[in-house]
């Protein structure tokens, strides 16, 4: 027997089988929002739209993006980011809003709150704040945002360390050192929703629906550092491909057939 009789068959299956990753290989669920029927990409949650609207996404491509009215439009989603599910979370989109600096306001781009301060992040204009995120016992914050601007929006809860973390750019500029990057202590309170809405709060005495557009929803089961959220921001999500057993079949054949 030649050394190389199984040489290519075995590459071959080697290469499919060790294939490195994407960057992205934690995302557990992602909504890129396009189309009529917007599914998500990388956790397979159900997703029921409530009014919100395909729209143009920042990039100016039409039915690319989702648009909220700011009265009662909201997206569902069946995902339970509660702490003894997902203690370590980074969740994130990009958002543009129709919301004035001057109205005390708040507006949720996601959430699960059930009226404890839970899991949310969005506008808060009570005290002058701008993009926030829910702290268990308040809010963090704020970045003063201007109604109609795109901005890349992401927060990070971590369990271990009790953090929560709020990080914002501008379209123009998603590098590293565009990031305004606001950290601060996370309480610890009673669980939320076993769901979350975007683009609302969930909590039923509240009305917190956002006004303006969101695009490119995801959410991370680890505690993403700004170099990993530059990244996303700037280059997207990339949902690894499942190992198909097509390309396998193919190699296993041509190794069966030489031994033969």
């Amino acid at each position: 027997m030649r050394p190389t009789q199984y040489a290519l068959p075995w590459c071959f299956v080697a290469l499919c089988i060790c294939t490195p990753s994407p960057s992205n290989a934690s995302i557990v669920h992602y909504l890129p929002l396009d189309g009529s029927t917007p599914t998500d990409l990388a956790g397979a949650a159900t997703i029921t739209i409530f009014g919100a609207e395909p729209t143009t996404d920042r990039t100016g491509m039409e039915m690319s993006a989702y648009g909220f009215d700011g009265w009662d439009d909201y997206i569902h989603a069946d995902i339970n980011i509660n702490a003894d599910i997902m203690p370590n979370i980074t969740w994130g989109a990009w958002i543009q809003s129709n919301i004035s600096h001057q109205e005390p306001t708040v507006r949720a781009i996601a959430s699960q709150d059930d009226g404890n301060f839970d899991r949310q992040f969005g506008i808060d204009y009570r005290s002058g704040n701008g993009l926030s995120a829910f702290k268990g016992d308040g809010v963090l914050g704020s970045y003063p945002q201007i109604a109609g601007d795109w901005y890349f929006v992401a927060s990070t809860y971590n369990e271990t360390v009790h953090q929560v973390t709020l990080y914002v750019a501008e379209q123009r500029n998603t590098s590293q050192t565009g990031f305004t990057v606001i950290t601060g202590s996370l309480a610890e309170v009673d669980d939320g929703h076993n769901y979350i809405h975007i683009g609302s709060n969930p909590f039923a005495f509240v009305s917190e629906h956002w006004d303006g557009v969101i695009d490119e929803f995801f959410i991370d089961d680890e505690v993403l550092n700004l170099e990993e959220i530059s990244r996303i921001a700037t280059n997207g999500i990339t949902i690894p491909e499942p190992l198909l057993p097509s390309l396998i079949a193919p190699a296993t054949l041509m190794l069966h057939r030489r031994r033969r």
